[in-house]
């Protein structure tokens, strides 16, 4: 990790769970860490909590679905840090909700979150990346293994479809950015059942094995970690004894 130090690092949904955990643990490792969330009170209370690290870590209020807020923090990191040479696309909902229930309001949130805030911030973090000649930079989004298998669960329709598409841009990003002839890589990480705060409305799942935050950040520190000719586009990372698909089924 020693090349990254003094590197800029974008990470959305960094107010909890996975987020969180990777936006600290890079400061720790000196990189100079944009952390964007929705909450600003939490992000306030992680940067105080990351004052005395290696690294450098500020707190940036951004809605990861609204394409004009993700656009000014951007630039706003650029001018506070400089070129960004890493992102971390974590942000995500669940919002369960049945297909057939039109009482269950729109999907619309969970889309642009999930998929188009996505799509969004990885373009304005190319062009960055392109203009200021960031030639090993690292795009790591942070998937599901629900974006590899069929189970659904009832209510999670959306959401799996939603990281079926992250699968799916993923591996396009990887090859569009071969064609153009950088050295920009491009890392799907797909956890199992993680313990977050997204996962409060299905509390039975609770007793099921699971993972931590902090053992997809392992994850993440892996990929960042390999050597710069080589690119992990695909980590999956399940508890041991876990089956596949379980946080699909009852």
């Amino acid at each position: 990790m020693d090349r990254w130090k003094e590197r800029v690092v974008v990470v959305t949904g960094a107010s909890s769970g996975i987020g969180q955990a990777v936006a600290r643990t890079l400061a720790e490792h000196g990189m100079k860490v944009a952390a964007l969330a929705r909450r600003l009170d939490r992000l306030q209370k992680l940067e105080e909590d990351c004052k005395n690290l290696l690294g450098k870590l500020k707190a940036y209020k951004c809605d990861c679905s609204n394409e004009k807020e993700i656009a000014s923090t951007m630039q706003n990191v650029l001018t506070d840090f400089g070129p960004i040479s890493v992102l971390i696309n974590n942000a995500a909902i669940l919002a369960p909700m049945k297909l057939t229930d039109t009482s269950e309001g729109s999907c619309r949130k969970l889309y642009e979150t999930n998929v188009i805030g996505l799509v969004t911030i990885t373009q304005h973090a190319v062009e960055i990346m392109q203009k200021h000649n960031i030639t090993d930079g690292h795009i790591i989004n942070v998937n599901s293994i629900n974006g590899h298998c069929r189970f659904h669960r009832p209510g999670l329709a959306n959401y799996c479809a939603s990281k079926n598409a992250v699968r799916v841009l993923t591996e396009s990003l990887k090859n569009e950015l071969a064609l153009l002839k950088t050295k920009i890589r491009v890392t799907s990480i797909s956890p199992g059942l993680v313990m977050t705060e997204m996962i409060d409305p299905f509390s039975n799942m609770k007793q099921k094995l699971h993972l931590l935050p902090e053992d997809i950040v392992d994850g993440i520190v892996f990929v960042l970690s390999a050597k710069a000719n080589i690119n992990v586009s695909e980590l999956t990372i399940e508890p041991t004894g876990g089956v596949r698909g379980a946080f699909m089924k009852e």
